[in-house]
């Protein structure tokens, strides 16, 4: 990432990486920072972080990407933002649901011993769903938060089995995503609820649109725009509540985990153990940020609530 590895002319002191990373995204030069007036007596630099060493289940990867977003998650928010994400649930511990796209799990175990309920993690990645499972076990949540294997042949077999369904930076990486939503309808019972949160495309941007590309892989589908997620709720005989626009907010927490994991001293062991794994993971972010501030990659809020029995087996299989 030129941002963090660009140094200051003359070997001026730096900004703070907050200040750097955000004035970097809009385009803004920075003035100089003035050295510090001489002290008679300097006191002694921080000693350099401890490395890190792996757990057998570790590798540089997974231990950047906890540190940066929190363990289990692969993006912002965290804890508090999978918590937010669930209230209009009001979930009770009678209640069943379901994380489709769980990753490793940590938005399943925070719900799990937020709300004392039984949920169930469904996610495609193999690798994901091994880690979920060993994260899981590890916290003593293996029954309560169990994380499962996305079985494209059989996720339709569980029909009105759960009261509440989310899903988190998921939908997108689908290709017929009006089956995926579909076969989520078919396993919520009547009155059941469902919140998407998505990358969704701006109305005015093109499918193909580089940015995009950048952002999310030359593999990923065309993102769906707005208007085609709230037609899509809508067929389905959803109750549309909620279709909120929170690309800002989510910018924000991406900026914060990015700014945060440099200062606490866990985040700099890391930082300086493994360079490579973290630049990489930043420079995945960069891309994503950037599409999102020039307005073509925006993160969307669905949350409905499910009217009846949406239609025919066509629909989901």
């Amino acid at each position: 990432m030129g941002l963090l590895k660009r140094k200051p002319p003359n070997r001026a002191p730096k900004a703070p990486f907050k200040q750097r990373f955000l004035a970097w995204w809009e385009g803004v030069e920075l003035p100089p920072v003035e050295a510090a007036p001489p002290r008679a007596h300097e006191p002694e630099s921080e000693p350099p972080p401890p490395p890190i060493r792996l757990e057998p289940w570790e590798n540089a990867s997974i231990r950047v990407r906890h540190a940066i977003w929190g363990e289990g998650f692969r993006g912002p928010g965290g804890v508090p933002f999978a918590l937010e994400l669930v209230k209009p649930f009001a979930i009770n511990n009678s209640m069943s649901v379901l994380d489709f796209g769980c990753g490793a799990g940590g938005s399943a175990r925070a719900i799990a011993k937020e709300f004392d309920v039984w949920i169930t993690g469904i996610e495609r990645e193999r690798d994901q769903v091994e880690l979920g499972k060993l994260l899981s076990t590890k916290a003593g949540l293996e029954r309560r938060a169990e994380i499962i294997a996305y079985d494209p042949e059989n996720f339709v077999a569980r029909s009105g089995g759960f009261d509440c369904i989310l899903s988190v930076d998921t939908m997108f990486r689908f290709e017929a995503r009006e089956v995926i939503l579909a076969r989520l309808e078919n396993c919520l019972k009547t009155r059941g609820q469902l919140t998407v949160c998505d990358y969704v495309r701006a109305g005015d941007a093109v499918p193909d649109d580089p940015l995009l590309i950048a952002a999310l892989g030359a593999q990923t589908p065309p993102l769906w725009t707005k208007s085609e997620y709230e037609k899509r709720f809508t067929d389905l005989k959803f109750d549309l509540r909620v279709s909120e626009d929170i690309t800002d907010k989510f910018r924000l927490m991406a900026l914060i985990a990015l700014d945060q994991v440099t200062k606490v001293p866990e985040g700099k062991a890391v930082i300086r153990t493994f360079p490579d794994a973290f630049m990489a993971e930043v420079s995945d972010w960069e891309r994503k940020l950037s599409a999102i501030e020039t307005g073509v990659l925006k993160i969307f809020r669905f949350y409905g609530i499910k009217m009846g029995t949406a239609t025919l087996m066509s629909n989901w299989s």
